[in-house]
């Protein structure tokens, strides 16, 4: 009784083969994304960049490579390997052009009826990005790129990345709704009672028991709260996980921007007239256009585009550079 009478009549007419209870981590996703969708209008801007400059400096300078004077052969093995590791420039050249447009880097606090709303422009750029898991995608953040090599960025997301498949998705985002419920609770913001039901119903009524496959896992080799909250951007790697040049990416609020990378692929371009291969990669970006209107951010596609015709920036890049 009382089901959606569509989904009722569907499961009275077809054979269902297994009935699976929504994780809590699922729940989480489809909450925060249909209030995304509803609430926010996205503007989306889509362009290809021509990466052949980054992958034959990358090619090249691995060959040139020697190891510096007190360097462990781990720390040169580190440093050749990262000239391989297209995630961690894209999260840094990210970080370094949002610097440059700063309108892109903030979280809006829309408020029709009260003030109008305010936008907060962020000092910090903690740069979110996507690891696929077995339960889903969890978003580690790295936090203000741009101040640190592409080496030390590097080494962060290895050891997120290994955290994140090492942690029971839906314990961690427990703990990080109970973090946002104790912040609702002070602010008295009783606004998203849903989302406090949803909490409420998972302490009472929890149908998706822990992981025993992350049972034992120590502490300090899990993702932690503060891993996961506090992002002021979002990167989709999606051309690690799929083979796709294009998507559409569904803000995260008070996010106002998520971005997205496809994978790396030759595809014919005209270059001097000529039509030559060419290794390409369709970077894209949605924005809450309540915020800013998109021209805004336009300038940061041109950073980005600079970044990768001359790679050396943000390769050789260390404290003191210009960002």
């Amino acid at each position: 009784m009382f089901q959606n009478y569509k989904i009722a009549y569907v499961r009275k007419h077809v054979k269902i083969r297994e009935e699976r209870p929504l994780s809590f981590l699922r729940q989480s996703v489809a909450y925060v994304l249909s209030q995304s969708a509803r609430t926010i209008p996205h503007a989306a801007m889509i362009t290809h960049y021509d990466v052949t400059p980054l992958v034959e400096y990358t090619r090249e300078t691995e060959r040139r490579l020697q190891p510096r004077d007190g360097e462990t052969p781990e720390q040169f093995r580190l440093r050749r390997a990262v000239r391989k590791n297209y995630s961690a420039f894209f999260v840094k050249a990210l970080a370094h052009a949002l610097e440059h447009t700063p309108d892109c880097n903030a979280f809006l606090d829309y408020r029709r009826w009260r003030d109008g709303g305010t936008l907060y422009i962020a000092e910090d750029i903690n740069v979110s990005y996507t690891v696929n898991t077995k339960f889903g995608v969890i978003k580690p953040i790295v936090r203000n790129p741009h101040r640190k090599t592409i080496e030390t960025v590097a080494a962060e997301m290895r050891d997120l990345t290994r955290k994140a498949r090492r942690t029971d998705a839906n314990e961690l985002y427990k703990k990080a709704a109970f973090a946002y419920f104790k912040t609702m609770l002070r602010e008295l913001n009783f606004k998203e009672l849903s989302g406090i039901w949803m909490v409420l119903r998972m302490l009472l009524w929890n149908r998706v028991q822990p992981d025993p496959e992350f049972k034992n896992v120590p502490e300090d080799q899990k993702l932690q709260v503060n891993d996961i909250l506090g992002a002021t951007c979002t990167l989709a790697n999606n051309g690690m996980m799929v083979s796709g040049h294009q998507t559409v990416t569904v803000i995260t609020p008070p996010e106002i921007v998520m971005f997205g990378l496809s994978d790396f692929h030759l595809a014919p371009q005209v270059v001097d007239g000529k039509i030559v291969p060419r290794h390409m990669v369709t970077f894209f970006a949605t924005m809450d256009h309540r915020a800013f209107d998109a021209g805004a951010g336009f300038g940061g596609f041109d950073y980005l585009r600079s970044y990768i015709e001359h790679p050396e920036k943000i390769y050789e890049w260390k404290p003191g550079d210009a960002i």
